[in-house]
Formats: C-alpha cells, sequence, structure tokens
C-alpha cells in the first residue's frame, strides 16, 4: 500500500518566471490524474483499458515535450525537486523497489528511510516534471504489483512468501527496463533528438547530485537475496502490462487487464 504527498513535496531551484509554463504543467497532469480515476471506477473493463493508455500516452509525450521544452530559456521548468512517496503495509522493500525501478528510468534517484509507524519514505530526487511521473506511474503499478504477486500459485516446497518477493523482484526489474527503453525511443522520434537526449541525461546528473547534496549520509543497503521461483513469471507480467507506448490496438495487455 502507497501514499504519495505531493503537499509535502521538497523543491529547489529558481521559481521566477515560468508561470505559464507551471500552468500548463498542472493542466496536463490534471487530466492525467481525471483519466486514473475514471479508470479505477470501472476497473476491469475495456472501458478502463482505453483511459489508462490515454493517460499513460499523455505521460509520454509530455515528458519528452518537456525535455524539448527546457532546451530554450525557460530555466524554471528545470527545477529539482524531492517528493516524498509513503510505502505501508506488507513487502515493503519490494515496493520500494519497484519505485527505485521507475525512478532510474524516467531519469530520477531515489532513497529510502524508516518511519516511526513502520512504514517507510521513498525520497524521489528529480527534475521535477519527471518526479511527477514516476509518482504517478509508482501509485498505479505498485497496486498492480501486489495484487499480481498475491495470486501467484508457488511449486511444491517453496514458500508463498519466497516465491511473491522473487516475482516482484523480475516484475520491477522488466517494467524499469521497458520504461528506459521507451523513453529512448520517445527521444529518438522527437523533433529534436539530440537537444532532447542531452537534457534528459542533464537531469539525470542533476537528480544524482541533488541526491547526494540532499542526503549525504546514504549508504546503500545490503543486497538483498531472493529465491528463483517467480522471477520469469514477473518478467513476464512485467513485460505484458501497458505502460502507455503508442500501440492502439495492440495485442499487449494493458494496466487494469
Amino acid at each position: 500500500m502507497t501514499h504519495t504527498r505531493s503537499d509535502n513535496s521538497r523543491a529547489t531551484g529558481q521559481n521566477g518566471g515560468g508561470a505559464a509554463s507551471a500552468l500548463s504543467s498542472e493542466k496536463a497532469f490534471d487530466r492525467v490524474r481525471k483519466l486514473f480515476a475514471k479508470a479505477e471506477s470501472v476497473a476491469g473493463t475495456p472501458e478502463a483499458e482505453v483511459l489508462l493508455e490515454r493517460a499513460y500516452a499523455l505521460l509520454a509525450k509530455y515528458g519528452v515535450d518537456e525535455a524539448l521544452a527546457r532546451s530554450g530559456p525557460d530555466q524554471a521548468a528545470a527545477e529539482v525537486v524531492v517528493h516524498e512517496h509513503v510505502v505501508l503495509g506488507k513487502y515493503q522493500p519490494d515496493q520500494i523497489g519497484l519505485v527505485a525501478s521507475l525512478a532510474v528510468a524516467m531519469h530520477c534517484r531515489a532513497v529510502s528511510s524508516r518511519r516511526a509507524d513502520g512504514g517507510r519514505i521513498v525520497y524521489i530526487v528529480g527534475v521535477r516534471r519527471h518526479v511527477q511521473r514516476v509518482s504517478m506511474l509508482a501509485g498505479a503499478l505498485t497496486g498492480i504489483m501486489l495484487a499480481a504477486a498475491a495470486r501467484q500459485r508457488t511449486a511444491p516446497g517453496v514458500s508463498a512468501v519466497t516465491h511473491r518477493k522473487s516475482f516482484m523482484t523480475g516484475f520491477a526489474f522488466e517494467v524499469g527496463r521497458r520504461l528506459a527503453a521507451a523513453e529512448a525511443e520517445a527521444v529518438s522520434e522527437s523533433s529534436d533528438a539530440a537537444g532532447a537526449g542531452l537534457v534528459l541525461r542533464s537531469d539525470s546528473q542533476c537528480a544524482e547530485a541533488e541526491l547526494r547534496r540532499r542526503f549525504p549520509h546514504t549508504v546503500k543497503g545490503s543486497r538483498r537475496r531472493v529465491g528463483t521461483s517467480g522471477l520469469d513469471e514477473g518478467r513476464r507480467m512485467g513485460g505484458s502490462v501497458d505502460l502507455g507506448q503508442r500501440r492502439f490496438g495492440g495485442a499487449q495487455r494493458q494496466i487494469g487487464a
């Protein structure tokens, strides 16, 4: 179970100018939020699939358009923020792994810490519009991943918990791989591939620098050991979930299917 707290996001960067850009940004993301809400209200139906495809297609297009816009004079659009994504419930390390995979694929960085109530906070660091995309995808994909893991049938002699953790590791890896590939493809098909590519590489560098500045004492956690029983199935599921590519009428299953 996850919650995001955009009202508590902390930002650094220039805030002067770019008012029109900020308004455009809010309108775009408001459209996406409404599409998510409508899809959730009719979950499991063909209508939900269409609504989700529209939402993710808009997110993908917005990411590239935003990168190209920031190759111009509007520096306010390059604002770096830290967003708090709260993780609750079971399988918290696995949920954090998914968020981290999304963050890296979308030119951000992530670090987590424990809360007094037993939950955890994932701090997503990056350029604001990338962070917003990560937050939205994390909210949708976490539920899909947990529900799919709960439906897994284990082989004799393998514990359900071990199998589910293995499944979620494969799912997170494959979703991150596909997102990174989709980002690269979107850049190559843009009107200025070289310019967009440079901006996105700079975004990753800014996210890394801000992570080190904000969290100078961060240490890497110990390497998690998971089984292999569910890895292939997790990757298969991660490869079948639609992440918003322009595939109207395609054969792959969309989120919510």
